[in-house]
């Protein structure tokens, strides 16, 4: 491993310990090189789980809406490391001393009931124990948003935590393509989508993730819970105001709280 690799994963840990933002780090890495990125997204997350004892329970799929993608800048999807301290229920206050710079998204989570050995979508489809709707916790360990892709997989794809609905469905009793949301800051909509603008359909942003982790040695196993993308857009999430995200097709909604200033 370079000294350079070791070093931005340091940087970054610390800023996250401290809640102090660094400066981007993609200029310190060669161009396009995701494999250092994710390295240092790993060495993170490893510490983290020996450090700390946490189990990891999960992964999340992100920059699958293409209107998030042309926001954030980038062409392709990327993933992070779910650990169980990131888990959270419907309802969850959390304190705004706890992020850099908190945003909220909301999507579909699918959870797995048994291991995912090959990518191919009806092996995917059969280990898929239900899907539930979720808001993911956004945060970047960073001066601000402006990231390139190798930026945002090394801060393990700016995931910090996620919140879980109450409803659970089996995969094939809803088109989640036809899946409609619309998060509402208070009683004001803040932003709108259908499940299809998740890389066409969310299934194909789980089934990216599985061959992903295949090909990195590290495949989707049974139990974890997998944050499919943004079916809408990311937006800030601002203190003492509720947060829900309200879905079709029976899902019924999901919210979250940011309490309190820094």
């Amino acid at each position: 491993m370079s000294q350079i690799i070791q070093k931005l994963a340091d940087d970054l840990y610390e800023a996250r310990r401290t809640l102090t933002p660094i400066d981007h780090i993609r200029h310190q890495l060669s161009d396009g090189d995701l494999d250092a990125a994710y390295t240092i997204s790993e060495i993170n997350t490893q510490r983290r789980v020996q450090e700390q004892g946490l189990r990891r329970v999960g992964r999340k799929v992100g920059l699958t809406n293409p209107m998030v993608q042309r926001k954030a800048g980038v062409d392709q999807p990327d993933y992070g490391i779910v650990l169980e301290d990131m888990v959270f229920s419907d309802g969850i206050v959390r304190p705004r001393s706890a992020f850099i710079k908190p945003k909220i998204e909301a999507e579909l989570a699918f959870v797995l009931k048994q291991d995912v050995l090959s990518a191919d979508l009806e092996s995917i489809k059969a280990a898929i124990d239900y899907v539930t709707p979720a808001i993911e916790l956004v945060d970047c360990r960073y001066h601000n948003y402006g990231m390139s892709i190798l930026d945002t997989v090394a801060d393990n794809a700016a995931c910090e935590g996620l919140v879980t609905g109450t409803v659970r469905k089996a995969y094939a009793e809803v088109d989640l393509d036809e899946v409609e949301m619309v998060l509402y800051r208070g009683d004001e909509e803040v932003t709108r989508g259908i499940g299809r603008n998740v890389l066409k359909g969310p299934i194909n942003a789980i089934q990216w993730l599985a061959e992903t982790s295949l090909r990195v040695g590290k495949p989707l196993r049974a139990g974890e819970i997998l944050l499919s993308g943004s079916i809408g857009m990311i937006v800030d999430w601002d203190t003492d105001i509720t947060y829900t995200a309200e879905y079709s097709h029976g899902f019924g909604c999901v919210s979250a709280r940011l309490e309190g200033g820094r």
